[in-house]
C-alpha cells in the first residue's frame, strides 16, 4: 500500500479515472442525481441565502428610506410654500372684495344723491386713540378739496375739512370735542346742536345734541339729520340715532345722546362734498 501511494503519478491517474467515471454516471443519471444532491445542498445553503437576502434587503431599504425622506422634505417644503402663497392670494382677494363692497356703497350713495358734486378719498392717517377725532385723506386742493367741505360715507356724516394741502386734507369728525353740527330730529322736526363728545382723553365715540326744546317729544331710536343751517353741511345728511334723552330743566332745554351712523373705528374711504344744489334725500 505504501508503495502504491508513493508512486504518485500512477495514483493521480487512477484518481482522475475514478472522477471521470463518476462524472459519466452523474451525466447519464442527471435527473436522478440532481434530485438526490439538490435536497441536501438546498438544506445547507438555504439559511445562508436567507441571511444574505435579509441583510441585503435591509441595506436596500435603508437607502431607499433615506431617499424617500429626502424627497418628502423637498415635497413638504414645496407644499408649505404653495400654501403660504395661496393664503396670501386669498387674503388679497378678500381685501379686494371688501374694498369693492365699500366703494360700491359709496357709489350708490353718490348716485342716489346726484345733486351733489363729490370726490372720493382714502383715509391715510388718524390722530392717536381708538376713535378717529381727526383723519387725514389723500385729496387736497389739486383735487378741488377746500376748507369747510362736508365729508360723508354711505353710513352718514363724517365731519368737515378744516385744513387742506395740495394732495391731502385734515378732517375734523363729528365725534371730536371741537366739532358742532346743526341738526334736526327727523320725526319731531326739533332743532338742536350736535357736539362731539370726545375730549380731554374721554373717548366714547358719541355726540351730544343740545339746545333741544323742553317740550320736545324725542325718544330713543329717533333719527338725527343735518338741518342745513350754517351753510357748511347740506341738509338731510344722516348724523345718527338718539340713544338717551336727558332733561336739563335748570337750563331750559333737553339733551340727547346720539350714536353716530358712521363707524369711526373702521372708516377707510370717504366722499368729499364739493357742492350741492338741493338737500340730500334722507
Amino acid at each position: 500500500m505504501l508503495r502504491f501511494i508513493k508512486n504518485r503519478p500512477l495514483f493521480i491517474i487512477i484518481l482522475v479515472s475514478i472522477v471521470l467515471v463518476a462524472l459519466m454516471v452523474v451525466t447519464t443519471k442527471h435527473e436522478q442525481a440532481i434530485g438526490k444532491i439538490e435536497g441536501p445542498l438546498v438544506y445547507i445553503i438555504s439559511p445562508i441565502q436567507k441571511a444574505f437576502y435579509t441583510v441585503s434587503s435591509g441595506i436596500n431599504n435603508f437607502f431607499y428610506t433615506i431617499s424617500d425622506k429626502s424627497d418628502l422634505r423637498v415635497e413638504n417644503r414645496e407644499l408649505r410654500d404653495r400654501v403660504e402663497e395661496l393664503e396670501k392670494e386669498l387674503i388679497e382677494k378678500n381685501e379686494l372684495e371688501k374694498e369693492n363692497n365699500r366703494l360700491r356703497k359709496l357709489l350708490d350713495f353718490a348716485v342716489e344723491n346726484d345733486s351733489l358734486k363729490v370726490t372720493g378719498a382714502r383715509v391715510i392717517g388718524k390722530n392717536p386713540g381708538n376713535w378717529f377725532n381727526i383723519i387725514l385723506i389723500d385729496k387736497g386742493t389739486k383735487h378741488g378739496v377746500g376748507v369747510n367741505m362736508a365729508v360723508v360715507t354711505e353710513q352718514g356724516l363724517v365731519g368737515r375739512v378744516f385744513q387742506v394741502g395740495p394732495n391731502c386734507a385734515k378732517v375734523r369728525t363729528i365725534v371730536d370735542g371741537q366739532s358742532s353740527v346743526s341738526g334736526i330730529i327727523e320725526r319731531t322736526r326739533d332743532n338742536g346742536l350736535a357736539k362731539g363728545n370726545n375730549d380731554m382723553g374721554l373717548e366714547e365715540g358719541m355726540c351730544r345734541m343740545i339746545y333741544l326744546p323742553l317740550d320736545s317729544d324725542l325718544k330713543p331710536g329717533d333719527k338725527v339729520l343735518t338741518s342745513g343751517l350754517g351753510e357748511i353741511f347740506p341738509k338731510g345728511i344722516y348724523i345718527g340715532e338718539v340713544k338717551e334723552v336727558i332733561d336739563e330743566k335748570r337750563d331750559f332745554f333737553k339733551t340727547a345722546i346720539i350714536e353716530p351712523g358712521v363707524d369711526f373705528q373702521r372708516i377707510e374711504e370717504v366722499l368729499v362734498i364739493k357742492s350741492s344744489i338741493e338737500e340730500i334725500s334722507p
